[in-house]
This record gives C-alpha cells, structure tokens and sequence, in this order.
C-alpha cells in the first residue's frame, strides 16, 4: 500500500501539490477548485497484478482528463469509480449526473471526462488496463458515462470485492496477485453487463464499424456542414446502412452530432484552458451557426446555461 497527503504542506501550495498527485498515482489530470488556497487530500493506493485500487478523501474539485493531457500522456485504461460517502458528479461521452454512494459510473480514460466532487467526498476506484476489460465486453464504451439504470446489488458485490482485496492485501505482495486481478476484472465485467437495458443487437464488426464513425464525427464536430452524407461517403458506406447502424445505440445519427457538439463545448467552457473564450466563440467553434440555437439545445442537456458550466456542480 502508498500513501499520499497534502496534510503537509502549505495551503497556498496544496493544489499543486495534489495534482501532481493525482496524475502520478492515475494518469495526467487538470484539477481544479473554487478556492484559490487550500486542499485537503489523501490517496490509499493498493496494486493487484495489473489492477489499481485507490480510495480517495479529498476536499471540493473538478477533475478532468482533458484532450491536451490525453496526448500529453496516453493511457488505455477504464476507471470504476465508487463513491462511498457524498454524491459524485460525472460527464463523459455526452452523458452526465450524479452518482449516489452505493452506485458506480465507468470512464474511459481516452476521452474527456469530469469528475467532479463536495468537501468531505470519499471513494474507491478501479483502474483497469482497457484491453482487459474489451476482452470480456467488447461494447464496453457503451457503458461509460452511466448509460444505463446501476444494478445496485452488483454494485454493492463489486464494492465490497474491491474493499476485500484492499483490507486482505494492502500491506503485502500476493504471490496470485494476476489471478486475483482477473477475477476482480471479471466482477466488474459482470457488474457492467447487469446493467439494465444494457447494449444489444450488434455484431462486434458492426459495432466497430459504428465506433469508428463516432470517432469522426468527434474529430469533425467543428465541421459546419457535418453530416449523415457526409459521413456515409467518408466510410465508403450508404446513408441508409450508417442509419442501420445506429439504430442500437439509442441516438439517430443527428442526434449523434449534437450531443457531440454540446460535449465538445462542455469541455471547451469547462476546462482551465479555454476559460477566456467567449461563449460565442466556443459555439463556432464546435459547429453551431446560431448561438440563441445552441444556448437552448446546451441548457436543455444540462439544465444550465453555457456561462454557468465554468462554475462548480455542487
């Protein structure tokens, strides 16, 4: 077990100090707090073969995993993140809300993602390496971002796994450290697929195939005139097949692109890096034409204006 504390450090120099944590100990993270002083932090770190276990007791924040340090640090991994005491706020692939203690929500680690917390929040996460968790459930990036209803008697079996494994061998080296890793990622793999409604239809070529487009139209999300003809012609596919392969995802493909947009501006108002963009220019840039249109599609998604994104959720 490692453990790791902003107790004692100044308070001018704990926010610092606690994202040089977070992305030691994850992946590299942008943090950031309503308070301009002070963090209290403190990270429990327990590694099982290729698995890391965390919990978490921090102080109010936004996470993000932003596109600027997704290139600046690549990593394949899901986080399952469980929150133990107070509520967790999440937004990754055009999904968002709130997550209660007893309940679980998968991100991605390849693509932007909040996660955001209230004084006093604690938590206990799962990292696992993506390729582990593809083999068992090649549609699993549909379930990241809380897709679907949380299955709370598997969510309460996956916690109270993970919590076993932490109090079982936090101060030792199991010598079945990869057996036991597999098995808790089989746990998790059946928590994911007992959620309600979860993914079906596809084949795994269509569901490829559909998971390619998605990543050109994010990649394109600035194109004014993006569309399904475009798109289709882009894949050497017809109209009327790339609607087929929508038709299980639970989106058209229009509603595909909006979503996509009003992600690609949450993240745009958001983050630290664009916070002196105005909210015009962050509509242009993610392809609207008209900003009363998008200020009214935004605040139907969020319940928020687009100014108020860049205020905390809690």
């Amino acid at each position: 077990m490692k453990a790791f504390s902003t107790l004692d450090y100044s308070e001018h120099t704990q926010l610092r100090v606690w994202q040089e944590i977070m992305s030691d100990v994850y992946y590299s993270l942008e943090i950031k707090r309503s308070q301009k002083d002070g963090l209290r932090g403190k990270i429990r770190q327990y590694d099982i073969g290729p698995v890391s276990i965390t919990t978490f007791d921090a102080d109010e924040q936004r996470v993000f995993r932003t596109k600027t340090r997704i290139a600046r640090d690549p990593d394949d991994s899901y986080v399952f993140v469980m929150p133990v005491r107070k509520e967790l706020y999440f937004n990754q692939n055009g999904r968002s809300g709130f997550i209660k203690p007893g309940g679980h929500v998968l991100v991605s680690t390849s693509d932007f993602y909040e996660l955001s917390c209230p004084d006093g929040f604690i938590n206990w996460t799962v990292k696992i390496p993506g390729e582990e968790l593809r083999q068992r459930n090649p549609c699993v990036d549909d379930y990241t971002g809380c897709r679907f209803p949380i299955d709370m008697q598997m969510s309460h079996i996956a916690r109270q796994h993970v919590r076993t494994l932490a109090v079982t061998f936090g101060n030792s080296n199991p010598r079945n450290s990869v057996d036991l890793a597999r098995n808790l990622i089989d746990t998790i793999a059946l928590v994911i697929d007992s959620e309600i409604g979860g993914a079906v239809g596809d084949s795994h070529s269509q569901y490829r195939l559909r998971g390619r487009i998605m990543a050109y139209i994010r990649n394109n999300i600035g194109e004014f005139d993006l569309s399904p003809k475009m798109i289709a012609k882009a894949h050497g596919i017809s109209v009327s097949y790339l609607y087929k392969l929508f038709r299980n995802s639970g989106m058209t493909v229009g509603e595909y692109i909006m979503s996509q947009r009003i992600q690609a501006a949450y993240e745009l108002l958001s983050t630290a890096h664009a916070q002196q963009a105005t909210v015009s220019e962050v509509a242009y840039s993610v392809g609207f034409r008209n900003l009363s249109h998008f200020s009214r599609v935004f605040r139907e998604k969020y319940n928020l204006s687009p100014s108020a994104v860049r205020k905390p959720p809690f």
